[in-house]
């Protein structure tokens, strides 16, 4: 039998680094990541992660980052926010919770994110835990 992926997620097959799907239950998109993830493939993951915001008519995005590690400069990490998310036709709206990664270096870039994302006017938040950032996400 064949494998047929899930049209509303997207992820790479050699390593399952990063995956982002819909979650109909909370009404929002979740990226999850899992090891060390290269430039390219955090703008690729956050480039389809917008895609499906889009598609579903959402605007919060849940980022599983405990497992995330990353090579990449801050710089490549600011042009998200600074230039890319407009290209990629993300939604001024938009609310983003991070769920802090454990490892340290990667910890220091997501709260880097967090203020430079802030600064330009994104809302984003890290967050110690999932139970916190979809308390974030979900409150009225």
């Amino acid at each position: 039998m064949a494998f047929t992926p899930n049209p509303n997620t997207f992820f790479t097959f050699l390593g399952m680094k990063w995956k982002t799907e819909f979650n109909k239950k909370y009404n929002l998109v979740v990226l999850t990541y899992n090891g060390l993830i290269s430039t390219q493939e955090l703008y690729d993951s956050s480039a389809k992660t917008i895609d499906l915001t889009n598609k579903y008519g959402v605007y919060k995005i849940l980022v599983e980052a405990r497992k995330y590690r990353t090579n990449s400069a801050r710089g490549e990490l600011f042009r998200m926010p600074n230039e890319l998310y407009t290209k990629w036709g993300m939604n001024k709206l938009m609310q983003t919770a991070v769920v802090e990664p454990k490892d340290f270096s990667a910890k220091s870039i997501a709260h880097f994110y967090e203020i430079a994302s802030r600064n330009l006017g994104w809302e984003a938040r890290v967050f110690p835990d999932r139970k916190a950032a979809l308390n974030w996400l979900l409150e009225p």
